[in-house]
């Protein structure tokens, strides 16, 4: 039940809410900032995926195609400062299929393991010391893509664009 509801999860924030989310965005857009200092949404999208790779590598040892450059952490990590400089970030395409390889990753590994297999300890030290078991650590996608989720919608009102109803 608990796997079923986290890969459903997954899937409609990937298949549904982000898409809605980013519906009329355009290119040059992904780096405005409404609000000086706002997260716009390269910033969201890139901190997600790099989130979600850790995720998807580190802890799940799954193999990845679509990365992100060597200087990822100073562009998207926890503490970087976004920037309205639109050639700093990649295209959403480039986020897009990345976030769509590694949500398809996780589920699969969800899919395969057991529930025991779930609870065995986080085997990334750097995330253990907050996320002590795999279960744990998988449910921070969908939720930390809830939490950005809410800044995309805080972002679009900003920028005076419909709301998406999700």
């Amino acid at each position: 039940m608990i796997k079923d509801t986290f890969s459903f999860l997954i899937s409609l924030h990937q298949e549904a809410m982000l898409p809605a989310l980013l519906d009329g965005i355009s290119e040059e857009q992904l780096a405005a900032q409404p609000i000086a200092g706002m997260n716009h949404p390269a910033w969201i999208l890139g901190h997600l995926l790099v989130v979600e790779q850790k995720i998807a590598r580190d802890i799940l040892g799954r193999p990845l195609k679509n990365t992100l450059d060597a200087n990822w952490w100073d562009v998207y990590g926890i503490g970087s400062v976004p920037s309205n400089d639109r050639k700093i970030y990649k295209n959403e395409g480039f986020y897009m299929d990345g976030l769509t390889e590694t949500a398809d990753a996780i589920a699969a590994f969800v899919k395969e393991k057991t529930d025991a297999d779930l609870e065995a300890p986080n085997p990334d030290p750097q995330s253990g010391q907050f996320f002590p078991t795999i279960a744990i650590a998988l449910a921070v996608a969908p939720t930390h893509r809830a939490y950005h989720s809410g800044q995309l919608a805080t972002w679009r009102k900003a920028m005076a664009m419909p709301h998406v109803g999700m």
